[in-house]
């Protein structure tokens, strides 16, 4: 059966190895980029210049894990190019996929206020730019900005809503339901998933199953007729019955 194709995460060897994009590391170009994300769009000019003379520019290539969970805090992540995922792992190595990020998103924001460890690992899913304040980094910008705290309770926030409906899915919707959901949230505007490429096991990793369940589930929609595939593309043909799932 036809499937959508995804890059894995790799083994901890490659840890921290620099792979990536080459993107312009000029002051006045981190300024322009800080000022696009909505984390700090409300900062001055005086702020952002003191929130980009604390940052660590980081390249990572396709499945490059940049953190664990369980690690000691590893500071704030800012997406400046391409994607990562944030993840939990279980005792028999089955992973979890908690949230997918794009440009402009943050993470691990929770040990940054609380000083704990990781809640989870952080792994690129295609060559990605990231942007890093460590602990001691923000600390000291919380203090000095008090704008910048009220950013992160909102990012908390956003993280908390999105949490609460995994959960929900989790408990209340079939795999069928999930597995709808997830490729509803994926297709692009011609109904396709088209902006990345998934196997059936980062699939499962996602709406929280295993690849023979995603398997199932995806041949159950393609017989009642609301997707179809197309080579290596999954279309979707009936949007509202696959939203009734969800």
């Amino acid at each position: 059966m036809p499937h959508i194709v995804a890059t894995q995460v790799s083994s901890d060897a490659n840890r921290h190895t620099c792979q990536g994009l080459t993107l312009p590391s000029s002051h006045g170009h981190r300024i322009q980029l800080l000022r696009s994300v909505p984390f700090f769009a409300e900062l001055s000019s005086q702020e952002l210049t003191a929130v980009a003379g604390r940052l660590v520019e980081r390249r990572l290539g396709p499945g490059q894990i940049s953190f664990l969970e369980d690690e000691p805090c590893s500071g704030l992540y800012l997406i400046v190019s391409g994607a990562a995922k944030i993840f939990r792992t279980s005792v028999g190595g089955r992973e979890q996929i908690l949230a997918l990020l794009n440009p402009g998103d943050s993470c691990n924001e929770v040990p940054v206020v609380d000083g704990g460890r990781n809640p989870a690992s952080f792994a690129a899913v295609e060559s990605t730019v990231v942007w890093i304040w460590n602990c001691k980094a923000i600390d000291s910008l919380r203090h000095e900005i008090p704008d910048l705290n009220e950013a992160i309770v909102r990012s908390l926030a956003g993280r908390c809503r999105e949490l609460v409906d995994k959960v929900y899915a989790l408990t209340f919707l079939s795999v069928t339901g999930r597995l709808a959901g997830f490729l509803l949230q994926h297709a692009d505007p011609q109904a396709e998933i088209s902006r990345r490429r998934w196997t059936q096991d980062e699939m499962a990793a996602h709406i929280g199953t295993v690849r023979e369940m995603v398997g199932r589930a995806l041949r159950n929609l393609e017989r009642d007729g609301l997707i179809r595939f197309n080579r290596h593309r999954i279309e979707i043909v009936d949007r509202a019955r696959l939203d009734s799932l969800t």
